[in-house]
């Protein structure tokens, strides 16, 4: 009799259902904003949260680290949280914010703690910069510019043109 054979669908952290979830960027399964205002990962006095999920082995996750403690210490009001998920207990509390094949898993959160920015790479300093600034000036929605502020800037741009 032959032998019955499976596809097995690997990741680096184990399950399947992995995959799907860190398909969500700034959305829970139910469709609401990721937020961490309720999470360990939230510190209320900070003007902007950050927080990555990494591992001690991979080189991304390192220079990542060393470039959010650079930012850090230009901007000291906010709040880093690093989360090392080389073992199984903290793997299973990052898998709602997408952890799943790619790590690091950089979240940018405003002051009320909603999540306008996830990264699942190396981030470009000066972009990173001006996300940090606009969020301490309040300048942000969801990772954006304010819808009436696009339109502004929009319409200064045509009137330029």
């Amino acid at each position: 009799m032959p032998k019955s054979t499976s596809l097995k669908i690997q990741t680096i952290f184990g399950s399947p259902l992995r995959i799907v979830i860190s398909l969500f960027f700034s959305f829970s399964l139910f469709g609401a904003p990721l937020s961490l205002k309720n999470t360990p990962y939230f510190h209320p006095n900070a003007s902007v949260n950050i927080v990555i999920f990494y591992t001690t082995w991979c080189p991304p996750c390192q220079r990542s680290l060393a470039l959010l403690g650079t930012v850090q210490k230009a901007h000291p009001e906010i709040a880093l949280h690093r989360i090392c998920v080389d073992d199984a207990q903290n793997q299973k509390k990052a898998v709602p914010y997408g952890l799943g094949q790619s790590i690091p898993i950089i979240l940018i959160a405003d002051h009320s703690g909603n999540v306008v920015k996830r990264f699942s790479a190396l981030p470009d300093h000066s972009i990173l910069n001006a996300l940090i600034q606009r969020l301490e000036e309040g300048r942000l929605e969801n990772g954006t510019l304010p819808a009436d502020q696009r339109l502004d800037t929009w319409k200064m741009n045509r009137k330029g043109m």
